[in-house]
């Protein structure tokens, strides 16, 4: 007797897909959209593989933004490893900034041939966020790239936009249905021959759905016949879980608490080396569990998955229990802490989730991760959260830094009242854990630098070492590039201020190693430029620089680079303004972190918004998100605010400036952020004046004034007497502040003037001409050479190839290489119209 050999894997797809995903190549952006079980990854997997495009997958397990961000940059290495990390360092794209940097980041790419980067189950993210960088991505046709996304459902709301456009290839569901001739074809593949009705009863069965065909077609290899089944865990329970042995029906159960996992991982969980056996043959009998070679890893199928997480459901609590137990020991094992704490979650271990908090000793959590955690600590039990007290600091120091101060003050009473019930724990501990304490609370004063000095003195006193818990790797000033915006809080009391930080570091210094190093003499140098003392602030500033390079503080540095550029403006100075400009985008590259990338544009957008360039400030800062976002830490928003207001003034948009005011008033009041309070007065005495209200003009002006002028903060007034020049001179003739009031329009002479010099030089006319040397130094850089490369096709040192590069930039107001090839394009342009 002949026994008819079936080969159920093998795969059919339908002319009228085919024809479909030939359009991927000609896309950026292609959506595969159609329910689960239709076929999508192994269509558009097996296409690709046989197409002439390289192949780069993603595979999306949960929600989270941050892990596909993760695997996203960790993609793009493939491609460009210093692109990945330098994407991986910006983090994910959720700000108008950040989306802008990312794309320059991408299209600098190389990329030789045409690419697909596929992200299978992306529906999974759900994220606006990620859906405008896809968007973006797609808009702004980055040469051979093209991204697939398999999905079950999309969110994207511009989707008939980009069709339109032929930005977007959009196959949903229909080309997956299999039609009854189709239904043949696709069983004859496989060695099974249909009669028509045959056929037509299957299509009526399952309408076409491929998953539901091919688990029919297991049931009829077995048995002959096929049975009507319209319950799709019933059909796969029945097909393809209950002929597996005993005991691999018990693995795979045991394996699908995970997204996916490594041989290693199943391994460790099933304790023994059958493993690999089992896996090979789950694999190579059926298409509900499959090896990622990428990322050596097995996945199953997520209607696969269902039905197993029903079994598991099933079984007893303490079964259960014990798995979670063991997969957080994987996790704790391998040093992924926040996996450990959601498996010692499951099965109810508030001791491993303590546990796990202080082995990782992080307070980098992602505001997810960090709401999961506020869940794990609100439901742990008293008498646990007791014997953890470094574990309850740790999680008050995430409070702190995530803004949940009431919290973070309940937690912080909770330590204490603790510490005082533990009658146990011996007295170098409890110094340890008080001198922490002591340190989380000088926080919860910021920013009054005589409390947070007490709270400094008694941490180093009762702890005797740099602190376990504070991240010394975190932006000092919280992304503001002026340490004065931060701690000047009291009119007439600015000097004593600085006499505070000065004696307040040296103690913080020691308990974090140096964190925020030069920050007092940073403080100390901006009053004295405000003064109008630019002898004295650049001696200030070179003290704050010195000891910031030091101390390795970026933070501190970036900020006296910002000075400087202010004080190289009222000099004079102004090829020493633009190589500033030109050193804050290079500090901004060396980090590359958000909180820099975010100075770095708030910086230029200030001086841009002092020279009235209003055609020059990119819309992407002034963008709603960019606030709401979180990537500007509460702290650093006055100085935004600051920046804002300006740029409204210079558009003319009055109107909107005052009813921004009392917000921009709010947030400088949280912390008592006078210069915030001072430039809101400024601005709203030069918008009422533009609007006829002199009257309130007036009485705006006189309040800055009367927070300033005790601590003769001139220049604040300096920057804006374009608009405020007339009312200053009414103040001075009632007899108000008359001195203060000559100091600051003498200043401003010297303002205007260079002001007026910067403008005539980079804004208006022809820019200097390049040199020869200049102009091919210029063409190889944009041609993507380096340094080393240019220096040896031009036989020249790699130290000559940046000193004519910074020449260059200088000339063209240029910082960075996208500006540079815009600039050599036009330069080229230009020759062409000549000839």
């Amino acid at each position: 007797m002949k026994i008819k050999k079936y080969n159920t894997k093998s795969l059919y797809f339908t002319q009228r897909l085919l024809q479909k995903l030939d359009g991927i190549r000609n896309h950026p952006l292609t959506i595969v959209e159609a329910p689960m079980g239709y076929g999508k990854t192994t269509a558009v997997k097996e296409y690709l593989a046989k197409s002439d495009v390289t192949v780069l997958w993603l595979n999306v397990y949960n929600d989270s933004t941050e892990a596909f961000w993760e695997g996203f940059t960790s993609l793009l290495g493939r491609l460009d490893s210093g692109l990945s990390e330098s994407l991986s360092k910006l983090g994910v794209p959720d700000d108008a900034i950040l989306l802008w940097k990312a794309l320059k980041l991408i299209e600098d790419m190389d990329i030789p041939s045409k690419t697909a980067i596929v992200i299978d189950d992306y529906h999974l993210i759900d994220s606006p966020d990620i859906n405008k960088f896809i968007e973006t991505l797609a808009e702004n046709t980055v040469e051979n790239l093209h991204i697939v996304l398999n999905v079950r459902y999309s969110r994207f709301e511009r989707l008939e936009e980009f069709s339109l456009k032929r930005l977007l290839l959009h196959i949903t569901k229909d080309p997956f249905e299999l039609a009854p001739d189709e239904i043949i074809a696709y069983y004859k593949a496989c060695v099974i021959t249909l009669t028509g009705e045959q056929a037509q009863q299957l299509y009526e069965m399952t309408e076409g759905w491929i998953s539901a065909l091919y688990l029919l077609m297991l049931e009829y290899t077995e048995q002959g016949s096929f049975t009507p089944e319209t319950n799709i865990y019933a059909l796969i329970e029945k097909a393809v879980y209950l002929p597996l042995s005993d005991e691999i029906k018990e693995f795979i159960v045991s394996m699908c608490i995970f997204d996916s996992f490594t041989l290693q991982q199943a391994e460790y969980m099933w304790g023994n080396n059958s493993v690999a056996g089992f896996l090979a043959s789950l694999t190579g009998s059926n298409s509900f569990i499959y090896f990622e070679r990428s990322t050596k890893a097995y996945h199953f199928h997520s209607i696969f998955t269902g039905l197993l997480k029903e079994v598991l459901e099933g079984k007893e609590k303490r079964y259960r229990n014990n798995l979670y137990q063991k997969a957080a020991q994987w996790y704790i094992e391998n040093r992924d802490y926040m996996n450990a704490s959601r498996y010692f979650y499951e099965c109810g271990n508030f001791d491993g989730i303590l546990l796990a908090l202080e082995l990782d000793q992080s307070n980098n959590f992602t505001s997810a991760e960090q709401e999961l955690l506020k869940k794990y600590m609100a439901e742990c039990p008293q008498e646990i959260k007791i014997h953890h007290p470094y574990a309850q600091l740790i999680y008050a120091m995430n409070l702190f830094v995530h803004g949940e101060l009431t919290l973070f003050h309940k937690t912080c009473s909770e330590i204490s009242i603790f510490l005082s019930k533990d009658a146990k724990m011996n007295q170098a501990m409890r110094n340890r854990i008080l001198g922490e304490l002591e340190l989380m609370l000088s926080f919860s004063e910021f920013n009054d630098l005589k409390k947070m000095s007490i709270h400094h003195r008694k941490a180093w006193e009762l702890l005797n070492q740099p602190t376990s818990i504070y991240n010394t790797e975190a932006i000092w000033t919280f992304g503001s590039p002026s340490v004065l915006s931060l701690y000047y809080r009291e009119s007439s009391k600015l000097q004593e201020h600085i006499k505070d930080i000065k004696e307040s570091m040296p103690y913080y210094y020691l308990l974090t190693n140096g964190h925020g190093s030069g920050a007092e003499y940073a403080m100390e140098a901006e009053s004295l430029f405000n003064q109008g003392d630019l002898e004295n602030a650049e001696i200030s500033a070179q003290k704050a620089m010195l000891k910031a390079q030091s101390g390795n503080d970026d933070n501190i540095v970036f900020c006296v680079l910002y000075l400087r550029t202010l004080i190289a403006f009222m000099k004079g100075d102004l090829p020493a303004v633009m190589d500033l400009i030109h050193q804050i985008h290079e500090t901004e590259t060396i980090r590359n972190e958000y909180y820099f990338i975010h100075m770095a544009e708030i910086c230029e957008g200030n001086i841009y918004a002092y020279l009235d360039q209003k055609d020059k400030i990119p819309e992407r800062l002034l963008d709603v998100d960019l606030c709401n976002s979180g990537r500007l830490s509460f702290p650093a928003l006055a100085f935004f605010n600051i920046m804002y207001g300006r740029i409204l003034l210079i558009k003319g948009e009055y109107l909107k400036l005052i009813g921004s005011a009392e917000h921009f008033i709010n947030i400088s009041s949280v912390h008592h952020n006078l210069l915030g309070y001072i430039y809101t007065y400024i601005y709203l005495a030069a918008a009422y004046r533009k609007i006829f209200r002199e009257d309130d003009a007036l009485n705006s002006l006189k309040k800055a004034l009367d927070i300033a002028m005790p601590d003769r903060q001139y220049m604040l007034f300096v920057e804006n007497c374009d608009y405020i020049e007339p009312l200053l001179h009414s103040l001075s003739r009632q007899g108000l502040y008359r001195e203060e009031i000559e100091k600051i329009l003498e200043l401003y002479k010297t303002y205007a003037k260079s002001k007026a010099a910067f403008i005539r030089t980079y804004f208006t006319g022809d820019k200097p001409k390049l040199t020869e040397r200049e102009t091919e130094t210029a063409r190889l850089a944009v041609s993507g050479l380096t340094n080393q490369e240019i220096a040896e096709k031009l036989f020249i040192s790699p130290n000559t190839v940046k000193a004519t590069l910074k020449s260059i930039y200088v000339k063209g107001s240029i910082h960075n290489r996208v500006q540079l090839k815009q600039y050599v394009d036009v330069l080229s342009e230009s020759k062409k119209t000549k000839i």
